[in-house]
């Protein structure tokens, strides 16, 4: 199965949206272990916490450069066997709060 990705842009911004593969009988930790291992190797920082609206609980990874791309955050969204992957890249350093805040705003409504 394939499936979208979208691409939002803004200048020094880029989000961009990916629903994940449906995991079957595989519980939160072992997801997250294969998310990590799948993801570049030294992140800057590595977040997990519980979550609310329909999301069971999120985990983001933090990754910083120092070419044009400042920092990239990956961040999944979990809701029953599925996920959504949104990664937030910024020319900006201390534009970081904006992809912590658009990644912990994703919701998931019932429809």
């Amino acid at each position: 199965m394939t499936y979208d990705v979208t691409t939002w842009r803004a200048p020094g911004r880029t989000m961009r949206l990916a629903p994940g593969a449906e995991w079957r009988c595989a519980d939160g930790a072992d997801i997250i272990a294969s998310l990590d291992a799948e993801l570049p190797p030294g992140p800057a920082g590595k977040v997990g916490e519980g979550g609310r609206d329909g999301v069971g609980h999120r985990a983001a990874w933090l990754y910083r450069h120092s070419g044009h791309v400042r920092y990239t955050l990956y961040g999944y969204s979990f809701a029953g066997g599925t996920y959504l992957e949104t990664v937030f890249t910024s020319a900006d350093t201390t534009d970081l709060g904006w992809a912590f805040d658009a990644w912990r705003s994703v919701t998931r409504s019932a429809e």
